[in-house]
């Protein structure tokens, strides 16, 4: 019970944080407070020590936030290397023009120096540890994002290569995927050479009409990549007993908030199709958040199996 309200403490003070002042750290603080020459370990220190100002802890008198600081956010707080990201073959193959069909833009964003992000899932650990996993750049970091009527639905920023690198490594055969997005999974995992097809469910035609015409021309897997039009469990219900996939990856909710009725459906058909082997996007923090939803009664008419 202990751990679970520090996890409930910690999620909000980085919810809260990301919300208000992701900003609040900037160049000029760090440079002030910074060594000359300081290696990236200071500097994630210093980072992290102005983090818990901000956040209200004070670390020396409190053993609460000591533990907070040392337990939570050291293990999570990482500086990235923008090079890292801008070498993603996805980044260094597609251009991504500012377009718009409907409701849908093609667009790019950008985190500022020094801006808080989530970099990856949550990492769980064996004495129940909720960790965020944070991450920043010391320079300014442009990423390709789809939006849908102004709010980001989809971007291939840190978050979304490192969430999606362990399904991506794991595929294999014929693939399925929910979820269109800007194509990036479909994209990593063509390349793998035993992937041999990628089925692409994607729901809304716009998004689809974005992707034929703007991205997936520049795609070089192109030939084992198949898109169709279809809702999600209509698909699953009906259509995908004939595709005999190997593989499913399913990533069709913006967040928790959006997605673990989506996941908590998307799990039950998983006995229908044994010999496939099913993951999810952030299914961490969605078990996570399935666990509390249980445990407040919020869920107890949902049949489903939550391994």
């Amino acid at each position: 019970m202990e751990i679970r309200k520090l996890n409930y403490r910690v999620g909000w003070l980085v919810a809260d944080y990301l919300n208000e002042t992701p900003c609040a750290v900037t160049p000029e603080l760090m440079a002030e407070l910074l060594p000359e020459g300081a290696d990236t370990a200071t500097e994630e220190r210093v980072y992290g020590a102005l983090l818990c100002g901000f956040w209200g802890l004070d670390p020396e008198a409190s053993a609460e936030d000591r533990f907070i600081e040392e337990r939570y956010l050291r293990p999570g707080l990482r500086r990235l290397d923008a090079a890292v990201y801008r070498e993603n073959p996805y980044y260094q193959t597609v251009r991504i023009p500012e377009r718009s069909v409907g409701q849908w833009q093609l667009t790019h964003q950008a985190y500022a120096p020094y801006e808080l992000f989530l970099r990856d899932d949550l990492i769980l650990t064996e004495d129940l540890r909720q960790i965020p996993a944070l991450g920043y750049f010391a320079e300014a970091f442009s990423y390709p994002s789809v939006m849908q009527d102004g709010r980001e639905w989809m971007s291939i920023k840190p978050s979304e290569i490192e969430s999606s690198q362990a399904a991506i490594d794991a595929a294999f055969g014929h693939v399925v995927t929910f979820g269109l997005g800007l194509g990036y999974f479909a994209f990593m995992a063509a390349r793998k050479p035993e992937v041999l097809s990628v089925t692409v469910v994607e729901r809304d035609p716009s998004v689809i009409q974005l992707f034929r015409e703007q991205l997936f021309p520049q795609f070089p897997c192109r030939d084992k990549i198949t898109v169709i039009q279809a809702d999600a469990f209509d698909y699953l219900k009906q259509d995908m007993s004939a595709a005999s996939p190997d593989f499913v990856f399913m990533d069709i909710w913006h967040d928790i908030a959006d997605g673990l009725d989506l996941f908590v459906r998307a799990r039950q058909y998983e006995a229908r199709f044994q010999a496939t082997r099913f993951m999810y996007w952030i299914d961490r923090s969605l078990k996570c958040a399935l666990v509390d939803a249980l445990e407040r009664g919020q869920m107890l008419d949902q049949d489903f199996n939550t391994d």
